[in-house]
């Protein structure tokens, strides 16, 4: 056998090698894609929360504690997550992108917790204590959902903590935007 035939033959079996590893390593992508699809699948179905995309909705948002309003249009506010968020340097509007989010996963974003006792902003917690009240309003009316409300398109949602008058909650309700219709309306999205 020549040299040139040796170094043909040879050439071809690395060829063949590597077209054969890289057609099994496919096959090991493949299966691990679909092994984790698998477990994503059944993450969504046991959170409650559909997949990336699944929606896109709007919300107005204000937070109050003791009558000073929590300024979520801040950087650090803005995109902390894709499924969830605050974005454009707009504090006022929760923009949703799946389905099943709710207002618990909002705050958890954010690295913040809210509860039916208690709402947490940066490791300072305010609860229930005295005169002193968590209350919650949905759409002007209050609502014993908390965390666990699901984020409708175009709902109001006031959260305040303090021991306000009724003029003074009725003046952060009124303070509560119209601007989730524009960005549900495609005006901004």
């Amino acid at each position: 056998m020549k040299t040139k035939e040796i170094i043909l033959y040879f050439i071809i079996l690395v060829l063949a090698i590597t077209l054969m590893w890289q057609w099994v390593s496919k096959g090991d992508l493949l299966r691990a894609n679909n092994e984790f699809q698998f477990y994503n699948n059944q993450l969504h179905l046991l959170s409650g929360i559909g997949e990336l995309r699944s929606t896109h909705q709007h919300a107005d948002v204000k937070v109050y504690i003791n009558d000073d309003l929590i300024d979520f249009s801040e950087k650090k506010y803005q995109i902390t997550t894709s499924f969830i968020h605050f974005e454009e340097g707009l504090g006022d509007v929760i923009h949703t992108h799946a389905t099943g989010l709710t207002l618990g996963h909002m705050f958890n974003s954010l690295n913040m917790n809210f509860t039916g006792d208690c709402i947490i902003l940066e490791e300072t917690s305010y609860c229930n204590d005295g005169d002193k009240k968590l209350k919650f309003f949905v759409n002007g009316k209050l609502n014993k959902e908390f965390d666990n409300k699901v984020i409708g398109d175009l709902d109001k949602y006031l959260i305040s903590y303090g021991d306000e008058s009724e003029a003074e909650i009725q003046k952060q309700l009124d303070s509560l935007t119209n601007l989730a219709i524009d960005y549900s309306a495609g005006r901004y999205s």
